[in-house]
């Protein structure tokens, strides 16, 4: 079900397609298949590829900074004339992050999460299998992250879908959805 949200999106016709959830639910997996599926422009999650060059300890400045990293990393992969493209987590993630690491989160980061209003979701269930990788974490609590992530979601009242289930089911579901947004 993809649950539309009754706002007014600005009529600039951009649109951004947010792959967003816990630890290990497929997002990279989705947001690279639909963007061959759909020939769309995407970026990959930057906090990722932050984490990799430079080691996993990380603060909540460290966070902070690299959200700064992540909307120049958007920009430079996606430019702003594309309509329709995908991203692989957005600053909602970095708001997630920074309340379950550290209970707080920078004024900066809430407000320039709100003002993305050209984006729309798929929020990936944990109903997949957990694949090690040394930048993961919290493994037991995929569910309740899961949950502050559809929250964080249902409280932007922008559109979005749930993505559940394995392998071809998935990537339909999550292609479907993607026609319905573009």
């Amino acid at each position: 079900m993809v649950v539309m949200a009754a706002h007014d999106e600005g009529g600039d016709g951009m649109r951004r397609i947010v792959i967003t959830g816990p630890e290990s639910s497929g997002k990279t997996t989705l947001t690279l298949a639909l963007a061959e599926r759909f020939r769309l422009r995407y970026a990959l999650e930057y906090a990722r590829l932050y984490l990799e060059k430079y080691g996993p300890q990380y603060d909540c400045d460290l966070v902070h900074e690299i959200a700064r990293g992540h909307l120049l990393y958007q920009q430079e992969q996606v430019p702003s004339t594309t309509s329709l493209a995908l991203y692989d987590t957005d600053l909602q993630n970095y708001l997630v992050w920074c309340e379950v690491a550290f209970s707080r989160c920078e004024p900066w980061l809430r407000e320039s999460a709100a003002a993305e209003q050209d984006h729309v979701y798929l929020v990936c269930t944990p109903d997949l299998p957990w694949e090690f990788d040394p930048l993961r974490e919290a493994r037991d609590d995929r569910g309740e992250l899961f949950e502050k992530h559809l929250a964080a979601v249902r409280e932007t009242g922008r559109d979005y879908q749930v993505i559940s289930g394995n392998g071809p089911e998935r990537l339909k579901l999550a292609a479907e959805a993607v026609m319905k947004f573009s």
